[in-house]
Formats: C-alpha cells, structure tokens, sequence
C-alpha cells in the first residue's frame, strides 16, 4: 500500500559567504529523539541537504545557508524551520537550535556518508554466494529490467518472482532506508531457489507506464516474468511462483487464477483479500486508533462517504467534483490539501483499486498459497483479510505474525511499529525461514 511522508521538497537556494571553519561534511543528530541528517557543501556557494531516514525522506533541499565564523545558520522552508548552531574547535560538533514552531536542542556530531544512514544489518553484501545476473524481459512495448539469483549448484531451480506493492519501486522494493526484496532474494536463493525482482515501469532500468496503469496492468508485468523464467533451462518449469507483498500479493492472486497453467505456486505477504474500499477504510481507522485518536461516527460517516462517491463514479470530472464538497464540508481541510487528496483519489490507479473485488479471483486460485499478515499491519488488517483467505482459498498456509508491521518487522510498540525506517531489521527472519520452507516443500 502506499506509503505517505509529510515532508515537503523545496527548491535549493544558496547563500553566498566566504569558507571559513570546516562545516563541510555529513552531520547526524535527534530532534526530540526523531534522527536528522544534515548534508553540508561548499562550492562558492554554500548548501545543504537534510534527510530524515525515520520518515524515509531522503535529499530535502534546504534553503538559505550562512556562515560567519564558528556559527551556521540553516533554513528549511519546506518544513518552516531552522537550524543556528555553533561548530566546536575540533571541528567535529555542531551545538545549536532546532525550530519549528517550537525551539528545541541539536547537537550535530560529524560522521560519514555511509554511517549517516541507519544500519540495515540484513541488507546482502558481496561477494555472494550464488550467481546475480542482470535481465531484461518483454511485456509486449514495456521492457522490464530486473536481477535474477540462482543458486551455484544444481542444474534446475524452482523459482519465484518478487512484485512489489502499490507505488513506484526499483527491484529491492526500497523504502525508509530498507530493501525488503533483497533480504529476500538472498535468503530464498541461500536455500536453493532462483529469484527475479524486477524495476517497477517507469523505475531504473524499466520502461515508462501509462497514466492509466491500474493493478491489472501492472498484472501483466508479472506473468511476463514468469514467461520469461519459463524460457530459462536453468529454471524448473513446474516450480514457478509468484510472491507478493502488499499490492503484489492481489496481483500474485489474479495472476494464480488467470493463468493456473504457468503459475505453480503464490505466497502473499501483507496481501489484501478484500476491496480496495473495505482496506482503505479499515486503514483510516486503524491508523487513528494507533495513534490514540479512534474515528468517532462523524468522521466514519465522512470516510464513507468519500470512498462510496470513488466505488460509484463512472466520469472523472463529476466525481472529483463530488470529492471536493465533500472535503470542504470539513473545515480543517486547508484548499492546497482538498485540490492534492482529489487529483490522488480521482487517479485511475486509485478508483480502479478502490473498485477492485478480490474474492472474483480468490475462488479460481486452485494452487498451493502461503498467505501471511502481521498483528501489527495498519495498512492491510491481518483478521480483515486472513479471515476472507480462510474462507475463499481451504488450501492456503495461513501464518499471522505477531507484533509484525506491514514490512515484516518486529517493534517495540504497536506505535513504534509504525516507523519503518527508525527499525533496523528488514523483515523478520522468522517469516523468511517459513517462506523458505514451504517454497521447499512443494511436491
């Protein structure tokens, strides 16, 4: 499911100054415990970038930087803050000023490029123990490039694609700092199975979509992975399955039903089994009652409101019409706010997927399926949807992880659960160990 982050980029504005002490350099801090990282430059000009790794914004254009002497002083106007500090003699510490809105204390300490990010103890290092090679497959003018793993022995594998969820994502499906399909690639392919990830359209070496693409589009790109292993000698051809997460899990599910003749095997992590109506609207609940402030019947009302003009609209502009009022008839919606929510839930992708049934595929999927949630996901609810797998698919490996997120990854608190990119595990290896198991064990 899509992921939101509340920073906003700016544009880059430099100020002019003279190089004096050396702020030069990468510098890492916490404003109320939420990690920062400044990027500082000097080339005639001074500059600088701020990442905030927690909330998975990377590469924030700050704006006017000055120096004078020992003290820098930083504005971000994308986030209606500042920063003024004082470097140390030794060149290696910032003390300073945090505000935005309120002042707050920031120490910055210097550190390097690469220690600047948090540490993603899973994330696969070479040199690896098995082959990597980078491909390229066709569906029909949409080329998709992609990495492909293989174990160093054996002659035939069994194989899996990886699709990623809604969004735009490279073949790691990258966010907030993590590479989920990476950790997997490398765990699966350690335990004797080939795997493709690929870019999404429009992402690193792949072709441009359409603006039109919806989840049944991108349906296509999936099984032309599967063709493509197909035409491998390398692969074992009655061993070819699909694993999911998120949106790639309805998509591994569609794919098992249209096409049983190809689609051996399907394993859905953080899959949504119900319609896109029914997830988005247990989304908005869960994520106000995570954060301690649960939906009261107004606010439901509202919600279903907006999601039943999205499953009803048949013409675009009547229904981003509808939106509008409706977002107005709330006054805390700011204008700039309504006119962004509605070019989003009038796009194609979005009122396809609010309007997408499951359960019309669910019933023909006749292939084993490992279907797997965490108590912890607020973005597809695990009873929500394993319930609907229960019911629909007799055959599937149920699994429901406790105290896991949507990522897979073990917290402290359901609410720390919620900040992917502050954890630094990638995704538990207890579900990995049962993944590669099951894969495994099929006959």
């Amino acid at each position: 499911m899509r992921l939101k982050v509340a920073l906003i980029i700016s544009m880059l504005f430099c100020g002019i100054t003279s190089l004096a002490v050396d702020f030069v350099g990468h510098w890492k801090g916490k404003v109320a415990n939420v990690p920062i990282v400044f990027h500082i430059a000097n080339d005639s000009l001074w500059c600088a970038t701020l990442d905030s790794p927690m909330q998975g914004a990377m590469g924030i254009k700050c704006g006017k930087v000055e120096v004078s002497g020992d003290s820098i002083s930083i504005k971000m106007p994308a986030l209606r803050a500042d920063f003024k500090g004082v470097i140390a003699q030794d060149d290696n510490s910032i003390t300073g000023t945090f505000t935005q809105g309120v002042s707050l204390p920031l120490i910055l300490t210097r550190t390097t490029a690469d220690a600047a990010m948090y540490n993603r103890p899973q994330e696969p290092q070479p040199p690896f123990v098995y082959n990597t090679q980078d491909v390229t497959f066709q569906n029909g003018d949409i080329a998709l490039a992609g990495t492909l793993t293989t174990p160093f022995w054996g002659k035939s594998h069994k194989a899996v694609v990886l699709v990623s969820g809604s969004g735009s994502q490279n073949r790691d499906e990258e966010l907030f700092g993590h590479k989920p399909f990476a950790v997997i690639a490398d765990y699966l392919t350690r335990h004797g199975i080939a795997v493709l990830r690929y870019d999404d359209r429009g992402v690193g070496g792949s072709s441009k979509g359409s603006k039109e693409d919806t989840t049944i589009d991108l349906a296509t790109d999936a099984i032309a992975a599967v063709e493509y292993l197909k035409s491998r000698k390398d692969i074992d051809t009655t061993h070819i399955g699909i694993v999911g997460h998120s949106e790639g899990g309805l998509i591994a599910v569609i794919n098992a039903a249209q096409h049983p003749e190809d689609v051996n095997f399907i394993a859905t992590l953080a899959g949504p089994y119900v319609s896109g109506r029914d997830i988005l609207v247990r989304q908005n609940q869960l994520i106000a009652e995570t954060m301690g402030q649960p939906l009261n019947d107004d606010q439901l009302k509202h919600i279903d409101e907006i999601f039943e003009a999205i499953y009803n609209s048949t013409n675009t502009e009547q229904l981003a019409t509808c939106l509008t009022e409706i977002l107005k008839s709330d006054s805390t919606n700011k204008q700039q706010d309504i006119e962004t929510t509605v070019r989003v839930m009038t796009s194609p992708w979005y009122v396809a997927f609010v309007k997408l049934d499951p359960t019309q595929y669910l019933s023909q999927v006749k292939c084993p399926v490992f279907a797997a949630n965490g108590t912890w996901d607020y973005q597809v609810d695990a009873t929500q949807n394993l319930e609907m797998a229960r019911k629909m698919m007799p055959q599937a490996t149920i699994k429901q992880y406790e105290g896991l997120n949507h990522m897979f990854q073990p917290s402290s608190s359901l609410q720390a659960s919620m900040n992917y990119g502050a954890i630094e595990t990638t995704i538990s290896e207890q579900l990995l160990n049962d993944l590669a198991k099951w894969i495994n064990s099929l006959k």
